[in-house]
């Protein structure tokens, strides 16, 4: 692994399991927990027309050193941008000096509308009631 390649800032967001009011589950990734350096590889996309809506998908290849504190339950964020994507897979290279991580885009568009869409039903359900 060379240190030249390292020229991307990877920040990584632990997973954080609580209860809401309605004593589900609810699985957030609320602080950064690691920032290192990083190369970063595009292996590829596509794009998916399910029920009349797109989803796009982007693959990509990370590198950073090895650490024995990231785990596939992590989010990443590469370079400060918006996008977050989840690890599909963790490996790690030689004796412990690097791990490669394969990367899958979270489409957040599709996630922020199905939280509209759960909230706004809740709504409802609960002014029905009245």
């Amino acid at each position: 692994m060379r240190a030249g390649n390292l020229i991307h800032r990877i920040d990584f967001y632990a997973k954080v399991t609580s209860r809401d009011d309605y004593g589900a589950s609810v699985d957030t990734w609320p602080n950064i927990t690691i920032t290192t350096r990083g190369e970063v590889r595009f292996i590829g996309g596509s794009k998916i027309l399910s029920s009349e809506e797109k989803f796009y998908s982007k693959s990509m290849e990370l590198t950073v050193r090895y650490r024995s504190d990231i785990f596939e339950t992590m989010r990443v964020q590469i370079d400060e941008t918006n996008d977050l994507y989840s690890i599909s897979y963790l490996e790690i290279i030689g004796r412990k000096e690097a791990l490669r991580l394969t990367l899958e885009k979270i489409n957040t568009d599709v996630l922020s509308y199905s939280t509209y869409l759960y909230k706004t039903t809740v709504l409802v359900d609960s002014t029905s009631l009245i």
